[in-house]
């Protein structure tokens, strides 16, 4: 998982360079998808024993969501 999140950052910071807010929509990607493997059946889920699943999911949807919208309320300096 730590790899996938280090994978995603390059991935992002690459699209930043695009636009910014391509970026952070590519960002906010790789949270959904591990809210989306964290939903999937207990093998794919043993990852997260301590917790329950659905603070897991919602938190990562909610990570998701906010840096989206972090995105679209910081004003373009060009």
């Amino acid at each position: 998982m730590l790899l996938a999140c280090l994978l995603g950052i390059g991935i992002a910071g690459a699209c930043a360079f695009v636009d910014f807010r391509f970026g952070a929509i590519v960002l906010a990607l790789f949270p959904a998808g591990l809210a989306a493997v964290r939903a999937l059946p207990t093998v794919w889920g043993e990852a997260w024993t301590n917790r329950s699943k659905l603070v897991d999911i919602v938190t990562c949807l909610l990570f998701a969501v906010l840096l989206v919208g972090i995105a679209f309320v910081v004003p373009l300096s060009r």
